[in-house]
C-alpha cells in the first residue's frame, strides 16, 4: 500500500447492518456469537409505529467505534445458501490462538459454523470460520497471519475484534474497482494467491472490501425490494466526511425515491447505476429533507454504504484507533451551514 494517503481514503468498517425477522432473537444471537452486550431495541412505541419509524437494534464493542446492528424487515427472508456461499458476509478479527475457544462457544449456543480453513483466497493469509445468524445472514471469524494495528485493541469479552472485511457479489469487478477508487480512495490489492474472480480493496488501517464475480446480484441488499437499510459504514477522517459526499453528489445521480414507493421490478432495480439516496434511518430521513440529497450511496450492484467520521486517538495521526463522529453531529453542521447560505 502506498504511504501517500489518497484524498478521502477509507480506514475501517465502522459498522455493518443486516436485516432480521426477529429482533430479540437476533440480539441474543449477537450476544452469544460475539460477546456484544444487548442494547435497547429502538422504535418500539406506539407513537413511533404510527410514524412508521424503523425498528432496529445496534450493539457495540466497549471502548471504541465498532458496531453491528439489525433492522426489522417488512417481509420474511428467503432461504439462505449454504455456509460460506451466501453474500454479503461480514468478517470479524480474532486471534489464531483463540480459534478453539470460539468454536466451543459457537457449539455451546448451537450456532452453525464451518470448520476452520487456512486460506489466502481473499487477499491475505489466515484462517476463516463461517457461521450464520437465525435469519441466514452469514459471517466469518478471520484470524490473519499478520494482525493489523488496532484490529484487536477494541474487542468484546469473548475476544472478538473489529470488523475485518465484508464479502459482496459483483457483476463487473473493473467497474466496481473504478467506483471505489474514485470516491473512497481505495486501490486494488493484487496478490498471486487471490482467487480468480475476486477483487480485494484494502483500507488504510488493514480491513478489506472483497468482491466476488456473480451472475446474479446478492438477494439481501438495500437495493432490492422489499428489504431495507442493510448497509456498511466506512470510516474516513473527520475532515474528509463532507468533501467525500460532495464528490459523490457532484458525480452520481440521486435515486428517484425510496424504493418502497417506486414498486420497480427486480430487473429494473438491478439495472440502476451507482447512486446516492435516502439512508433509511431517523437521521437519514432528516438529512434528505434538509439537503435533498441522501447520505447513503450504492455501488453498481445495489449494496448500500455511508461514510462515518473518525478522529485519531494516536499521536501519530493514524486512525488505527479513533473516536467516531456520529451522523447526528454532521447533520447539525449541515443545518448550520445551510442557515448561513454556505455548503458544508
Amino acid at each position: 500500500m502506498s504511504t501517500v494517503e489518497p484524498k478521502g481514503a477509507v480506514h475501517w468498517i465502522d459498522h455493518y447492518v443486516v436485516g432480521t425477522n426477529d429482533l430479540p432473537r437476533w440480539s441474543y444471537w449477537a450476544l452469544h456469537a460475539t460477546g456484544l452486550p444487548i442494547q435497547p431495541i429502538n422504535g418500539l412505541t406506539t407513537n413511533m409505529r404510527k410514524k412508521n419509524t424503523p425498528i432496529f437494534c445496534f450493539m457495540w464493542w466497549e471502548g471504541g467505534s465498532c458496531r453491528i446492528g439489525a433492522f426489522l424487515q417488512p417481509e420474511n427472508y428467503p432461504p439462505a445458501k449454504p455456509l460460506g456461499q451466501d453474500m454479503p458476509r461480514c468478517g470479524f478479527y480474532i486471534r489464531s490462538e483463540d480459534i478453539d475457544k470460539h468454536l466451543r462457544r459457537l457449539d455451546q449456543h448451537k450456532i452453525s459454523h464451518t470448520d476452520p480453513v487456512k486460506t489466502a483466497a481473499d487477499g491475505e493469509e489466515g484462517t476463516v470460520i463461517c457461521f450464520a445468524d437465525p435469519d441466514g445472514n452469514q459471517y466469518e471469524f478471520w484470524a490473519p497471519a499478520q494482525m493489523p494495528e488496532g484490529a484487536m485493541e477494541i474487542a468484546t469479552a469473548e475476544k472478538v475484534g473489529r470488523i475485518s472485511h465484508v464479502v459482496f457479489g459483483c457483476r463487473d469487478l473493473a467497474r466496481t474497482a473504478a467506483f471505489f477508487g474514485k470516491y473512497c480512495g481505495m486501490a486494488v490489492e493484487r496478490n498471486a494467491k487471490t482467487a480468480e474472480g475476486t477483487l480485494v480493496l484494502r483500507m488504510r488501517a488493514g480491513a478489506r472490501l472483497v468482491y466476488k464475480v456473480v451472475d446474479q446480484i446478492d438477494e439481501r441488499i438495500a437495493g432490492h425490494s422489499p428489504w431495507w437499510d442493510m448497509h456498511t459504514a466506512l470510516t474516513v477522517r473527520e475532515a474528509e466526511f463532507f468533501p467525500n459526499y460532495r464528490r459523490m453528489w457532484d458525480g452520481l445521480p440521486e435515486e428517484a425515491g425510496p424504493k418502497e414507493n417506486l414498486n420497480d421490478s427486480r430487473e429494473k432495480e438491478d439495472a440502476f447505476p451507482a447512486r446516492t439516496g435516502l439512508h433509511r434511518s431517523p437521521v437519514g430521513y432528516q438529512w434528505k429533507a434538509l439537503y435533498h440529497r441522501g447520505d447513503e450511496f450504492y455501488d453498481w450492484d445495489g449494496h448500500a454504504f455511508h461514510f462515518f467520521g473518525g478522529i485519531p486517538l494516536k499521536n501519530d495521526g493514524s486512525l488505527a484507533l479513533y473516536q467516531g463522529k456520529e451522523q447526528e453531529d454532521y447533520l447539525r453542521e449541515l443545518a448550520e451551514a445551510l442557515k448561513k447560505g454556505a455548503q458544508p
